[in-house]
């Protein structure tokens, strides 16, 4: 059987189920006796079994279980770099084609493999082998070239990923583009955001632009506002982020003064003009009424400023997310960033980051710094107003979505920067570690897709790649136009 598109739900099935035949033992002959297989880890990171029990030859450990198709996966996925896999006991996998006989840890630890192809019975290998091939077509993000396209080369398949990652880059350089030159159209005029939206396409294309209209501060700061809680909001609360962050505007909230608690004063704003701010006599804890209080006394002292439109609590969807991903919980993040902006000169310390940091690893590091926020307080302790959190919220921004503000917005934000103000070395900085970014995170759409076209990468250019490729080619039945669809049919 080809190990290469054996998914780990099939092998984590056939560890559930303990069909083993023979005596277990790892890469290096020692043996191993299944006390406890463990818990799923039903979180989107660390390893995927939870609190095992094991025993090799005589010692008896506890810990948890990483499984994963081969034994180079460890490595590729940054298992060995991740203090999440720090209490790994055992390192499973389907088949080792190399002469490797362990894996090591981030803290250094030596960790014993096993392949699981050596003690499963000719049945169950069939039976693998038959949901395999059911799989690919039942699959969330099926692709019609699935199983078909294995005699076109991996090379090719990884240029066009490219050449489809970067044209996902340009597009959205393009959008944020279009964005600025309606903020700078705005602006000019003396106009405010409009309530209604409306196209103003056409009228802009009649404008001859040049970098003397894009100069102001002020736009580009308004640019990154509306642009970072977009992505905040994921797909299904998109549209209303980035309706607050035009409603309550980065000009009208320079002109508040505060020293000390400025963060509490954008909270009050946003979550008020959000709509999504509880009624005080709606409060069922002592700790959520102080909160809310604070909450509405600052928003009586600032509620007289020029906002736009305020939102309904019920446009905002909550159905079907994880706590972590409520709008409440996004905001929240949201507030941290744009005082960074407002206060941090967020924008001055990126181009600084372009302009001063050459090391590729310590540049991606740097990045993500100034967009993970830390869960403290109120919003450490609640995804809602009225309902105290289960566990303690770690992050309101974690890496992976700190990655995907980076790769979907900053890099071409400062791409677009960088070319208006003619600064190519910089220019060329910002695209060279957009090609070279290596993203946190999984994608279920990702990772399908490029199961089907039996290629793996943690580049992020290939990732944007995928996702250009499946919604505009896959999704549509465009394999016509696809350059591997053109090979495949």
């Amino acid at each position: 059987m080809d190990k290469r598109i054996i998914s780990e739900k099939f092998l984590c099935e056939i560890w559930e189920k303990h069909n083993f035949v023979g005596n277990l033992k790892t890469f290096d002959g020692k043996s191993i006796e299944v006390l406890s297989k463990g818990e799923p880890n039903k979180d989107l990171e660390g390893p995927d079994y939870l609190d095992a029990k094991i025993k090799i030859d005589n010692t008896t450990f506890s810990g948890d279980i990483e499984i994963d198709t081969e034994i180079g996966n460890w490595k590729n996925h940054n298992h060995h770099k991740n203090k999440k896999y720090n209490k790994v006991i055992l390192h499973i996998v389907y088949a080792n084609n190399t002469n490797q006989k362990f894996v090591t840890a981030e803290n250094k630890r030596v960790i014993p493999s096993i392949s699981l192809s050596e003690f499963i019975t000719p049945n169950i290998k069939q039976s693998l082998t038959d949901q395999i091939k059911s799989d690919d077509a039942s699959k969330s993000y099926y692709i019609r070239c699935a199983g078909l396209n294995n005699e076109v080369s991996e090379k090719f398949k990884e240029n066009y990923l490219l050449s489809l990652g970067s044209k996902r880059f340009n597009y959205k350089k393009e959008k944020i583009f279009n964005r600025l030159k309606e903020l700078a159209y705005l602006s000019q005029r003396e106009l405010k955001e409009p309530i209604v939206n409306y196209d103003l396409g056409s009228e802009l294309e009649r404008i001859e632009f040049n970098y003397n209209d894009f100069t102001a501060p002020v736009l580009w700061e308004q640019l990154l506002y509306e642009n970072v809680f977009t992505a905040l909001g994921y797909s299904k609360n998109k549209e209303n982020m980035n309706k607050l962050a035009k409603s309550v505007e980065i000009k009208l909230l320079r002109s508040i003064k505060s020293n000390s608690n400025l963060d509490k004063i954008l909270e009050a704003i946003l979550f008020s003009v959000s709509g999504l701010l509880s009624e005080v006599k709606e409060l069922p804890d002592e700790e959520t009424s102080v909160y809310i209080r604070e909450l509405y006394e600052l928003w009586h002292e600032h509620h007289d400023y020029d906002y736009g439109a305020k939102l309904h609590p019920t446009s905002w969807n909550f159905f079907r997310m994880r706590p972590q991903n409520f709008p409440t919980v996004r905001i929240a993040g949201g507030v941290k960033i744009l005082e960074k902006i407002l206060v941090g000169n967020l924008i001055h310390e990126l181009i600084k980051l372009f302009e001063t940091e050459k090391d590729e690893k310590q540049l991606r590091q740097k990045l993500r710094n100034n967009f993970i926020v830390k869960a403290e307080g109120y919003w450490g302790e609640h995804f809602l107003f009225d309902q105290p959190a289960k566990t303690k919220l770690l992050y309101l921004v974690g890496v992976s979505r700190a990655d995907e503000i980076i790769i979907n917005i900053i890099l071409p934000f400062l791409s677009l920067y960088f070319e208006i103000f003619n600064k190519r070395e910089l220019l060329n900085s910002v695209l060279n570690s957009y090609l070279n970014y290596q993203q946190a995170g999984k994608n279920k759409l990702v990772e399908d897709v490029m199961s089907s076209l039996k290629i793996r990468s943690d580049r992020s250019v290939i990732y944007q790649g995928i996702l250009h490729l499946y919604w505009n080619y896959c999704n549509k039945n465009k394999c016509n136009i696809c350059e591997i669809g053109k090979k495949v049919f």
